[in-house]
């Protein structure tokens, strides 16, 4: 956390200031931000201002709990002891702000960062007469702003997860080949066995799917339930792990698609070179923005992922965001690539990181009428790095077609 780069954005953005609250540890960002690791049980208020030093709101039984904040924002501590005092003290703590930043998002637009409640809100609004705005993109600065050490730390993570994934495939092939049994679950504890060997740390076992099976996004096998791996099935594995050097190393998250048999369906082929485009198309799109000189935001991308792949007539069947923030958590505090479940208005900042991973679904499609195969579940996921001036994709190479595995 840097106090200099917050009041840079608060002032650039004519906020007036960043007012953080919790309530026995309802909000965790400000909880994050301040450095404590647990919040009392009383309301409590942090004033960041767009100039000058950080101010506290506190209740007089509570004093201890803030003795270790973060030093950056130790400040005057102002006390206050009933629910009367709290409402004369606030306009104060807010230095008579016309826009206040909170954790609060229009309409649960962007529901990440959407802690404060309405109640509160109300209050605000009332006691201080300020436009409350999101705080959404100083969450973003803040928390999914990765340094130099992280970003290191996804690299190897991706290193060590496509290695994971050519064993996984190398794997299948061989037992197909040797005409042994073979299913989902087992491959999927290949996968974490495999990474675990490696160092890596992974939050759920990586999704193993076949045909139907890849059709349903969160699917995953388990061992009292999952499906063989027989030849002319197409599998779908997503695997994801990050290193346990640090708390706060970061992930890295992949997807790939085989077809287990020497020559996959022209159809496959051709839906997967669809997911393929949008995904292309959508690394290019910021490319070609911020090589402009413009403010991304992860709806814009979102619409330019899913245009490509409604134009192709699959546009029912991509059923998901085109990506998540990624960094110390698989699904981090950054901006999503989204503008389907939520409309995210985050911009692409430099050091965040998010997936890009267009899917297509079809669970009655009939992709192989010789062997009676059908449902269908095709999906590419990569991993970007924001840069000042352009997007790095950081787990190369991409996939640009469906792999035989025989």
């Amino acid at each position: 956390m840097n106090l200099a780069i917050i009041q840079e954005y608060l002032r650039s953005n004519r906020i007036d200031g960043w007012l953080l609250y919790d309530f026995r540890g309802s909000n965790p960002i400000a909880l994050h931000l301040a450095g404590l690791q647990t919040s009392g049980s009383r309301r409590w208020f942090l004033w960041i201002p767009a100039h000058g030093d950080p101010v506290w709101l506190i209740h007089a039984i509570e004093r201890g709990t803030f003795v270790n904040v973060r030093q950056e924002l130790r400040g005057e501590m102002r006390i206050y002891v009933g629910w009367r005092q709290l409402e004369e003290m606030l306009p104060a703590l807010t230095r008579g702000a016309a826009r206040i930043a909170m954790e609060y998002s229009p309409e649960n637009a962007i529901p990440y960062v959407s802690y404060v409640d309405a109640g509160m809100l109300e209050l605000v609004r009332r006691t201080t007469a300020a436009e409350v705005v999101s705080s959404a993109d100083l969450v973003q600065l803040t928390q999914a702003v990765l340094d130099a050490a992280q970003i290191a730390s996804h690299r190897r993570a991706a290193a060590h997860c496509l290695a994971a994934k050519d064993a996984a495939f190398a794997y299948v092939a061989e037992r197909l080949r040797s005409g042994a049994a073979l299913n989902e679950y087992e491959v999927q504890q290949m996968v974490a066995s495999h990474l675990t060997r490696a160092g890596l740390f992974f939050d759920h076992d990586a999704i193993v799917a076949v045909n139907a099976n890849a059709a349903l996004p969160h699917y995953a096998p388990s061992a009292g339930a999952h499906s063989p791996i027989l030849p002319g099935d197409m599998l779908l594995i997503d695997l994801w792990g990050k290193e346990q050097n640090t708390p706060l190393d970061c992930y890295a998250d992949i997807t790939w698609v085989a077809y287990c048999g020497s020559q996959p369906p022209a159809i496959v082929q051709e839906i997967f070179a669809t997911a393929a485009a949008g995904r292309d198309a959508a690394v290019a799109f910021v490319n070609e923005r911020m090589a402009a000189g413009h403010t991304v935001y992860g709806y814009e991308v979102d619409d330019v992922c899913r245009g490509v792949i409604a134009r192709t007539g699959y546009g029912d069947a991509f059923i998901h965001r085109t990506g998540h923030s990624l960094g110390v958590t698989t699904h981090f505090n950054g901006v999503n690539i989204d503008n389907l479940e939520t409309r995210d208005r985050r911009s692409l900042m430099p050091g965040v990181m998010f997936t890009i991973e267009p899917g297509i679904y079809l669970p009655d499609f009939v992709f192989d009428p010789n062997l009676g195969r059908s449902g269908l579940g095709l999906r590419t996921e990569i991993n970007c790095l924001v840069h000042a001036d352009h997007v790095e994709v950081t787990t190369l190479p991409l996939q640009t077609e469906v792999i035989a595995l025989l």
